[in-house]
């Protein structure tokens, strides 16, 4: 499994919208928004940070675009998560066909027989003779889950937050990988676990 931050953005944006409602609105914006009032509202965003209840609004803003290379098994379970969340993926549908697998294409771990056993089908897909000729359903339906799938996501703060906390000690441990390299990439982790803002 392989997640990498690409890029991150809106923290500021979300600091200044968090503040507004100090600002006094006979002074220009710009003016307003210097050093002091910045440091205000980094603290005032770390206590907000996990309040919920709409506190904690000004996480959407801040914006995060993250690669991930994981098998299907860990997409299936991703795929819970919907709203503030945007993918887009390299197709399974266009990729399937064009060579035969090999170990590199699948997490560690796979068995060999799975990855050969594939390959017989995508044989049986490309030979006109047979009865399976140009069938991607029964390719795709013996595709191990262990399949590396790429995908480039993008993801708020608040969704990120509440996935890292719903996934903290999952049995399935690219939950493990997944979080510790957020965290590890991520401009600003005190805002998306407790334990960090605390410390």
């Amino acid at each position: 499994m392989e997640v990498k931050v690409l890029r991150e953005a809106g923290y500021e944006e979300a600091l200044l919208g968090l503040s507004l409602s100090f600002y006094d609105h006979r002074e220009d914006i710009a003016t307003w928004w210097n050093g002091d009032k910045k440091l205000r509202a980094v603290r005032r965003a770390s206590a907000l940070a996990f309040k919920g209840g709409g506190h904690n609004k000004f996480l959407e803003s801040i914006q995060v675009w993250i690669y991930i290379k994981a098998a299907r098994c860990f997409w299936s379970e991703f795929d819970t998560y919907r709203v503030g969340i945007t993918k887009n993926s390299s197709s399974t549908m266009h990729t399937l066909d064009k060579r035969e697998v090999t170990i590199d294409d699948f997490e560690i771990g796979t068995s060999l027989q799975s990855i050969e056993a594939f390959n017989k089908c995508l044989i049986d897909y490309k030979n006109v003779e047979s009865i399976y000729y140009k069938d991607i359903t029964r390719l795709k339906n013996n595709l191990p889950e262990s399949w590396l799938q790429e995908r480039q996501v993008s993801v708020n703060y608040m969704t990120l937050q509440n996935i890292l906390r719903q996934r903290d000690g999952h049995r399935l441990y690219y939950w493990d990988t997944f979080r510790e390299s957020v965290l590890e990439q991520v401009e600003h982790p005190e805002l998306l676990l407790k334990e960090i803002n605390n410390d």
